[in-house]
């Protein structure tokens, strides 16, 4: 017995793919590449100017191809991560933030390259945190190299699968190189992809050349890539629930075919962020409640094609736990999402529509996220969790809290945590939650350090990375 937020019936989701279908093959994708045009046209589809149409046969063919299981590796074994996930969903911070909150201050200001390396550390030693998305950019670096260095930094301070953004075949190229210097080079790096990569299609149904060729450059190496669409109702997609969600997929099968046609072996994730618009104040709604039903129909779409998914992400960007509802208020809005199953979730220290962030919210939205589970678990039905004799030994009118049977199993059957056994509600009198989670993430940027890496790693690291700020920014001019 477990969980699960549905929304598409099974007549849906066939009505949905066979949409996604005829959109690729009559509608076609802008591609903005005509290296891409030309890899695409040679695996059959047809091309005119800058719009590809996929036949149905090339897009089933793709689909037979899906890579069912993707490995996440990370830098330390122990932190890998295998998809479709067993249990919970692995949750991730919210990326890639230009802003942040000033631990000391508590003023909103850019980024830096140092900011990620605390965020870094602070995620390598939560729990609750699976992978890490860099969630800050380093904006004290030249636009240009902003991914490169998000990645390195990751790399030298989080011993988790890190997942960043990568919007060029040039940064592509020396991301595969700097993460290969850790696994022992890039045939290795095939086996242990340490990291996965984030590109986005324009909806709707644009591939634009740099982030296209990024992909083909991703799928060669085998480095698993997710695609993140980011339709949205009523501007980018049409003024439908059924209509957004058809223009999503076609655009995941489009990222798919482009990926096998690249390399049939690539890895890739079924990943969207689909939400409505406010169409009053021309901003995405992720407070609507659709989104969460858009996240549930999403995650049956790459069930139903047998993928793996990064499709809900839904988290409370407010923070009303200084009092257990406004707790427990956050913590329902998270399930909603993970109840759709998800494999991945990207949402935590999210602020100001992922605008912002702070080292503090980070750290609280762990909290929700651990409360959250409670509602995730799983349950077996058996003879013995029946108790069917344990019932008919007690028999009408009797009770169960002595029997042996409760000893064995309430511990996992029934939830035991209090609110009060997280640290936010053990403020004393005139101390808030903010404040002491602010001393929270300072005791453990303090005292935790992730373990170094080896000293020829790091030369190797350093020596790629000035070789990749000479070619990129001379590239860039």
């Amino acid at each position: 017995m477990r969980t699960i937020m549905s929304f598409l019936s099974e007549d849906e989701m066939e009505k949905i793919h066979k949409a996604g279908l005829e959109i690729l093959e009559k509608t076609g994708i802008k591609i903005g590449s005509e290296k891409v045009r030309k890899l695409l046209a040679r695996n059959g589809a047809k091309v005119d100017g800058s719009i590809v149409r996929l036949p149905k046969p090339l897009v089933e063919q793709s689909i037979k191809m899906v890579r069912r299981e993707v490995l996440l590796a990370a830098r330390d074994p122990q932190y890998d991560l295998l998809l479709p996930v067993r249990e919970y969903p692995f949750n991730t911070t919210s990326g890639y933030s230009p802003f942040v909150k000033d631990l000391e201050t508590g003023v909103t200001r850019n980024s830096t390259g140092h900011d990620l390396k605390e965020f870094a550390v602070l995620c390598d030693y939560l729990d609750m945190v699976s992978f890490f998305w860099p969630i800050v950019i380093p904006t004290d670096e030249s636009p240009f190299m902003e991914e490169l260095c998000a990645l390195d930094i990751s790399l030298r301070n989080i011993r988790k699968h890190i997942q960043c953004s990568c919007s060029s075949e040039r940064t592509a190229r020396w991301q595969i190189r700097l993460a290969g210097a850790l696994v022992g080079g890039e045939e290795n790096l095939k086996k242990r992809p340490i990291f996965s990569a984030e590109v986005s299609p324009i909806s709707p149904l644009f591939f634009e050349k740099n982030m296209v060729e990024a992909m083909v450059t991703l799928a060669e190496a085998e480095i698993p890539v997710v695609p993140m669409t980011m339709s949205l109702t009523g501007t980018t997609a049409p003024a439908t629930i059924a209509g957004t969600m058809a223009v999503a997929n076609a655009e995941e099968l489009a990222a798919l075919v482009i990926l096998k046609c690249a390399n049939p072996n690539a890895p890739m994730i079924y990943t969207t962020d689909i939400a409505p618009s406010d169409l009053k104040a021309g901003i995405v709604n992720y407070n609507s409640p659709e989104y969460p039903l858009l996240g549930a129909g999403c995650a049956q779409m790459a069930r139903y094609y047998g993928m793996p998914s990064m499709v809900a992400h839904d988290a409370s960007e407010e923070r009303p736990f200084d009092y257990s509802f406004g707790f427990e208020r956050c913590v329902l809005k998270v399930v909603m999402s993970l109840m759709t199953r998800t494999d991945l979730s990207s949402w935590i220290g999210s602020l100001d529509n992922c605008l912002n962030t702070s080292l503090v919210d980070v750290l609280l939205d762990t909290e929700v996220c651990a409360r959250a589970f409670a509602y995730l678990r799983s349950f077996e039905v058996n003879e013995d969790t029946l108790a069917l004799n344990v019932i008919h030994e007690t028999g009408p009118g009797g009770h169960f809290l002595a029997h042996k049977h409760t000893l064995k199993h309430f511990r996992k059957e029934l939830w035991t945590k209090e609110l009060q056994d997280s640290f936010i509600f053990k403020a004393s009198t005139g101390e808030n939650y903010f404040q002491r989670a602010k001393e929270k993430v300072q005791e453990i940027l303090a005292r935790h350090r992730p373990p170094a890496l080896e000293s020829e790693m790091e030369k190797e690291m350093d020596q790629v990375m000035v070789q990749a700020r000479r070619d990129i920014l001379e590239f860039n001019g």
